[in-house]
């Protein structure tokens, strides 16, 4: 099972996308070019098998995993802020823009009729023109109210948000007509599409109690809030299987596809099922054994793209051992960082130098990308120094003790998550060279995030981010003060300065500079320690167009389809 949360970053989004927006919108389906990075070349077309509407069959089905039964349906909600929900949710809510092969964004025009931005008095002030013929799951309008409410509640503690990056800097909405508003920004924001990728109905925006609690649990999902190609149908609950059909209110281009399915499924399930046809996708394929029997099935392929998935080591360092910083030094220092990546990635195709990773907000085939681990390298004997010098002495048992507290913490681990639970054999191995206990203990998968990760009830564990278009638009959701994503426990007024000055600053190279001066200070801090990119591995059927391994680039689900025979 692949654990993830999806968050912030791995796009190419610059300054210059801010006059490009004011153009038309370009279809996604548009010819790409191949680019050379992490594994090697990329052919982008074939990564998705582009084809024309016009070649495809109209009908079928297409049937993914996902991890465990939805927490929340509201993806803007911290326990709705997984890969799963997001996937459901690109084929079911409001998606304002189209992401290019290089991350770039235009505009959707099937929900935005204008979409630009000037500097007026150093802000950022953008128009945002809804298209008319857009409404929700109950028919009502798209209009610019919706605007207003998604926008208004960022700075409300109240409601549980996953990320307020970016709209918390948002200083006023201007309502200029039934489905027009300007936004204006605190300050110049370069990033403001990050900021602005749809809308949610004033409906659902109207009070902390809905925001939180009215799409919370499996079965709680409500078409009234959506508003996409498709919608959803049901869930059974005995099977744990979303369905989801076209939407009769859609106002584009009509889905080739018949249905759409996510099926709640162990890890180790997904290979069989895939090879006997129950489900079409295993998307980031992490093992050996599932890559050779995926690419078994007669008539299968396996898509490759640049990842934007990347593993860590978490670390809560709200108290015991793990809030004594000079352990948390220890504990990088004594990890074998290229030892756990080449253990879980054995047997895959992949030069594992192009994949170690070094920086916490770009990837290795990234302008922008330096290695800022260098100080925090493997050396077990400075590990054991670092202990030493903060008083942490050789108990008889070889493990260290302090002031009669015994250097022992707790690794978490979902169950039915190999990655995880080999990581934690792995790291626990290493720690006990330099004298330091690391006990794991398994939990249930649909609690991991939402009783431990999420409520910070945790010491360590390992799980995947997973990145967006934006590099330098959310730093501060995982390392931010007071975030509900900064999971570290952990609060650094330098950190909180430099998430400042990057979202206001309009030179890229500038904002390079000191996103990896920021690197580095979480690298000291330990906040938490990176292991390396996932490659992005996609097994589908041959015949399956317009999807795969997307990377960076977005799909229109409407043209998800079969090639006619």
């Amino acid at each position: 099972m692949n654990i993830n949360r999806r968050l912030f970053l791995a796009g190419s989004a610059s300054a210059a996308v801010m006059a490009a927006l004011a153009a038309c919108a370009r279809n996604t389906d548009s010819t790409s070019t191949s680019s050379a990075g992490a594994g090697g070349e990329v052919d982008f077309d074939a990564a998705m098998n582009r084809k024309d509407r016009a070649d495809l069959q109209q009908g079928g089905a297409l049937n993914f995993a996902m991890q465990s039964a939805v927490a929340n349906w509201n993806n803007m909600h911290v326990n709705g802020n997984s890969g799963d929900v997001r996937l459901i949710m690109d084929f079911v809510a409001p998606y304002f823009l189209d992401w290019g092969d290089d991350g770039a964004p235009t505009p959707n025009p099937n929900f935005l009729t204008t979409y630009e931005a000037e500097e007026v008095d150093g802000k950022t002030v953008v128009t945002m023109g809804l298209n008319e013929k857009a409404v929700w799951g109950n028919g009502r309008p798209m209009d610019s109210e919706d605007i207003e409410a998604s926008l208004a509640h960022a700075n409300d503690s109240d409601y549980q948000w996953a990320s307020t990056d970016g709209i918390k800097d948002v200083e006023s909405v201007e309502i200029i007509d039934e489905r027009t508003a300007k936004i204006t920004f605190k300050t110049v924001f370069p990033d403001w599409t990050s900021a602005l990728t749809g809308v949610s109905p004033k409906e659902l925006m109207a009070d902390a109690k809905t925001f939180n609690e009215s799409m919370a649990g499996a079965g709680a999902f409500n078409n009234d809030y959506f508003a996409g190609p498709f919608k959803i149908d049901s869930y059974n609950e005995s099977q744990q299987l979303v369905t989801l059909v076209p939407n009769d209110l859609w106002w584009g281009e009509a889905p080739l596809l018949d249905k759409v399915t996510f099926r709640a499924l162990d890890s180790s399930a997904e290979a069989t099922s895939f090879a006997n046809k129950a489900i079409d996708v295993i998307d980031y394929i992490v093992s050996a054994d599932v890559y050779n029997q995926a690419a078994g099935r007669e008539d299968a392929e396996i898509r490759q793209n640049f990842g934007l998935q990347w593993r860590h080591f978490t670390i809560n360092a709200a108290s015991g051992p793990l809030s004594d910083k000079a352990v948390r030094q220890a504990l990088m220092r004594a990890c074998d960082r290229e030892a756990i990546a080449s253990s879980d990635l054995a047997g895959l195709p992949i030069e594992m130098d192009k994949v170690m990773l070094g920086n916490r907000f770009f990837m290795p085939s990234q302008e922008g990308y330096q290695d800022n681990s260098g100080d925090w390298s493997y050396d077990p004997e400075a590990a054991k120094q670092l202990l030493e010098d903060a008083g942490w002495t050789e108990g008889d048992d070889g493990i260290r003790v302090k002031d009669g507290q015994r250097l022992s913490f707790t690794y978490i681990i979902p169950t039915g998550t190999p990655t995880t639970e080999n990581e934690g054999n792995l790291l626990q191995s290493q720690l006990k060279e330099v004298g330091m206990e690391m006990k794991l203990n398994p939990v249930e998968t649909d609690k991991y995030f939402p009783e431990y990760v999420n409520a910070k009830n945790y010491e360590i564990t390992a799980f995947t981010w997973v990145k967006t278009q934006y590099p330098l638009a959310n730093i501060g959701q995982i390392y931010g003060t007071g975030s509900e994503s900064n999971f570290t426990s952990q609060s650094i007024p330098e950190i909180d300065e430099y998430v400042t000055k990057i979202a206001s600053t309009m030179d890229e190279d500038e904002r390079a500079r000191m996103a990896n001066e920021c690197d580095a200070i979480i690298w000291e801090n330990v906040m938490n320690v990176p292991i390396y990119q996932r490659m992005q591995f996609t097994a589908v059927p041959k015949n399956l167009a317009n999807f795969g391994a997307k990377g960076l680039a977005s799909f229109r689900p409407e043209n998800i389809g079969y090639v006619s025979e």
